[in-house]
């Protein structure tokens, strides 16, 4: 017999439940990106105590027993990254972290693995020294994702490359994604810039829907062609491109996450679609810490859920049930997060969008 939730009049088979939550335990970072969405920098805080960051991480598994991933700012500037690593490893989550590599060395990296990280991500944002450290914001943050890199190659801990794209980086993706390879990443995920954080300074540098549609159609001959796993994130109409150029396994490429398959949980304890879209669906904190209570009865993440109510050329695109459009676009470009994705081929022209 089927059981309810608790919290939902749905059966258990039928509750949509994220397969990964990005929780943002920090804003401080040594580093100022220029695209980052957090606006993190060294002088950031820590807004959620040890106790509270358990506490979120026992209301997500009492939910579901997912990937977390740990994300800021950047991660290892916490003193207890170990504790928080070990404990949800204990709960049953899968833990892995969004890292820079800066505090990564022969020490913690054997730290992390015995706390139980299974993952990291490493950013890349361009092929060369010249091109990632003007982007990072820091002279010699290239050489040192490489040395981080390697540190977790000796550990044995994978990882994955990923990579903002930008017009400031777009003629350099083929040679990042060769550089993944080489590095002995097992997947390769470039990010599609969302202009929220410091990025809403970046607005110039969105690609343009001829650019945009050109890349995914490279991106999809990339994943029939490359020995490690291809993804995009923020950029679902790749979702569309699989199927239309008909590679292998386009069935299985999912566009935008927002309220479905992803989550992200905030540095003050909020739940929000992704890290990109700044709309909070309600407090862990105020709460209870009761995070299927936001998940399931959130009116604004119900909204996201019902397709009827997309506006634009989603609202009435075929592939908008797997494409969905790139909801923190439409939100910070065009002021309504159930709008078009401006960026898309198939958008029509719009009065009033942000520039």
């Amino acid at each position: 017999m089927k059981q309810k939730h608790p919290h939902s009049s749905k059966t258990d088979t039928d509750v949509i439940r994220p397969r990964i939550i990005a929780f943002e335990i920090t804003q401080r970072c040594p580093l100022r990106c220029r695209h980052c969405r957090a606006a993190a920098h060294q002088g950031g805080t820590d807004s959620l105590s040890t106790e509270q960051c358990k506490r979120i991480l026992d209301g997500i598994v009492d939910f579901n027993k997912c990937v977390i991933i740990l994300t800021g700012g950047e991660p290892m500037e916490r003193g207890d990254i170990f504790e928080l690593i070990g404990y949800g490893k204990n709960l049953g989550l899968r833990m892995v972290m969004a890292t820079c590599g800066f505090h990564i060395n022969d020490q913690s990296i054997q730290q992390l693995k015995e706390a139980g990280i299974l993952a990291f991500s490493f950013s890349l944002d361009g092929a060369t020294p010249k091109t990632h450290d003007a982007f990072r914001g820091i002279e010699g943050a290239f050489e040192s994702v490489l040395q981080t890199v390697e540190k977790a190659k000796q550990a044995g801990v994978r990882f994955q490359i990923n990579t903002t794209i930008t017009r400031h980086n777009l003629h350099e993706v083929p040679a990042i994604a060769d550089l993944a390879v080489q590095l002995g990443a097992y997947c390769f995920n470039p990010f599609i810039l969302v202009p929220v954080g410091r990025a809403d300074e970046l607005r110039d540098l969105i690609l343009e829907p001829d650019q945009y549609e050109q890349l995914l159609k490279d991106m999809a001959a990339l994943k029939q062609n490359t020995p490690i796993e291809v993804r995009l994130t923020c950029g679902p109409q790749f979702a569309r491109v699989a199927r239309q150029e008909k590679i292998d396994g386009a069935d299985r490429i999912t566009g935008c996450l927002a309220a479905t398959g992803f989550a992200f949980i905030s540095h003050t304890g909020e739940v929000h679609t992704c890290g990109f879209l700044d709309i909070s669906a309600g407090s862990l904190i105020d709460n209870g810490y009761d995070f299927a209570d936001i998940w399931l009865h959130s009116e604004y993440l119900n909204s996201l859920r019902d397709h009827s109510r997309y506006q634009g050329a989603c609202g009435s695109c075929g592939y908008l049930p797997y494409c969905r459009g790139c909801r923190a676009r439409a939100y910070t470009m065009l002021g309504d997060y159930l709008q078009q994705d401006p960026i898309c081929k198939l958008a029509r022209p719009m009065k009033g969008a942000r520039k």
